[in-house]
């Protein structure tokens, strides 16, 4: 007998989004922290920007190649195991850093294979994370847009407070002590998520075994899907590409201040969460496509004034407000996009997406690095903008066409089990 889903109001419905909100807060409060920790450390030890950018995308070329190689993984063990086996395995390797590091045995080779290990497991979270809401809530659009709003809320809270944070400790503690808060704040999250989250949490939909070529044909037939999928990556490109750029201008242009480069990528942050907090009310007046669309125009609008001469105070101020933009486009992008996928084949899709966004963000990082060894700085922004128009380009032509483009019905290469999912097991 199918046991009824509960609604978000429930209490049990609550319980477990806070332990999941309580848990993104954890380990992203850390890994905002290791934002700034870590290309600080490679530029402090190497004062090369392409190195910086070569170490930093080692991480976001595993978080590519898993998200595709592993992308029935997080339908095959169920949200619940993936994110406690990423955090239990992320927190080990990010203190293999510092003490590595202390031990003189931390060649850049060896820094980029931990970074590269620690990418491995953030596609499979992220869409765990995303599959999980539709479980709580429902395929209501609205609703998940809400919800989609409160778990993005929590991590740009992080984005706020995090990096700042971080300026202040790397010149009080130094970035390798930095890095351990890192590395513990993961192993808390495991903890919290262990005892927070039902073992027997069902998902809506039955337990099947979708290949690789069924995500990619969820994306290859609803043109919605396509289009924003490339716009996805486009604009991860361009994001990835600045923030590896505010690092440098901080050290390089700006006067060698820690604490600066971590503002700036707060300054992104508080913008972002105030767009998060605003969800709930544009998605009064607007749909969730039409709210996706207006950020995502903003944001082409906000990069396009990227290249002038902003200076310390310009910068922090466009990147509050790009912030804001992308934290009201961001849950209700999420929310069309998860219900426009069919349920089976929700989890390996979205790994696939995240995946594919993340593979811009790594040729932003190396091209980035590399580029700002020889190009100057108005130069390389003059590029993001154009890189963001397209981005914007995509999502237009995705929402218009994506009217005429209907979900088809869920079609995999093994029979459906209408069964519920066995109960799962502590890793």
């Amino acid at each position: 007998m199918t046991a009824a889903r509960p609604t978000i109001g429930t209490p049990s419905t609550r319980r477990v989004l806070r332990t999941v909100l309580s848990a993104e807060v954890l380990s992203m409060t850390g890994s905002q922290l290791s934002a700034v920790a870590m290309p600080w450390f490679v530029l402090e030890t190497t004062g090369s920007s392409g190195a910086m950018g070569r170490v930093m995308a080692a991480q976001m070329i595993a978080v590519a190649v898993f998200g595709v190689m592993g992308a029935a993984l997080a339908g095959r063990l169920g949200p619940r195991r993936v994110m406690l086996l990423s955090d239990l395995t992320r927190g080990p390797l990010v203190a293999l850093v510092p003490l590595l590091h202390h031990a003189g045995l931390l060649p850049l080779p060896v820094f980029m294979v931990l970074l590269f290990a620690v990418g491995a497991f953030y596609a499979p979270y992220t869409a765990s994370q995303q599959a999980l809401l539709p479980a709580l809530v429902g395929d209501d659009e609205e609703q998940l847009s809400r919800a989609n709003a409160l778990l993005q809320g929590a991590t740009r809270l992080t984005v706020l407070l995090g990096p700042p944070t971080a300026g202040v400790l790397i010149a009080w503690l130094g970035a390798s002590t930095v890095l351990v808060l890192d590395a513990a704040s993961y192993l808390l999250s495991a903890a919290l998520l262990r005892h927070g989250l039902p073992q027997g949490l069902a998902l809506p939909a039955p337990v099947v075994r979708p290949r690789i070529r069924d995500a990619f044909g969820a994306l290859r037939r609803d043109r919605l899907l396509s289009h924003w999928t490339v716009g996805q990556i486009l604009g991860e490109t361009t994001w990835q590409a600045l923030f590896a750029m505010l690092p440098v201008l901080a050290l390089l242009h700006y006067g060698g201040s820690s604490a600066l480069a971590g503002l700036l990528l707060g300054a992104f942050g508080g913008g972002a969460l105030l767009g998060t907090l605003l969800v709930g009310r544009a998605l009064r007046r607007f749909s969730a496509t039409r709210l996706t669309l207006y950020g995502r125009l903003g944001q082409v609008a906000a990069f396009a004034v990227l290249p002038l001469p902003l200076g310390p105070l310009g910068l922090t101020a466009l990147l509050a407000t790009a912030g804001l933009l992308n934290g009201l486009s961001n849950a209700p992008m999420v929310a069309v996009r998860t219900t426009r996928i069919p349920a089976p084949l929700r989890s390996a899709t979205l790994t696939v997406i995240a995946a594919a966004g993340l593979t811009g963000g790594t040729l932003g990082l190396l091209g980035a690095g590399t580029a700002a060894e020889s190009l100057p700085v108005p130069t390389i922004f003059a590029a993001l903008a154009v890189l963001q128009a397209l981005a914007g380009v995509f999502f237009l032509l995705g929402a218009a066409q994506g009217r005429r483009t209907p979900s088809p019905p869920t079609t995999t290469s093994q029979p459906k089990d209408h069964t519920h999912p066995p109960e799962e097991r502590t890793p």
